[in-house]
């Protein structure tokens, strides 16, 4: 790489760093998702226990 790795390391590290915090944010997101799903189905399985 010569004299431009002190460009391209930055750039890799930076990607890699991005790349991990979207891939946690997409985590979280999708067990917020989750949870709110199972709480969900809670309330329609009481609301349809209820109407019986």
């Amino acid at each position: 790489m010569g004299e431009y790795a002190i460009f391209v390391w930055p750039c890799y590290i930076a990607v890699v760093v991005l790349l991990t915090g979207l891939c946690y944010q997409s985590w979280t997101s999708k067990r917020k998702a989750e949870a709110k799903l199972a709480d969900l189905k809670d309330q329609l399985q009481h609301l349809e226990t209820q109407e019986d």
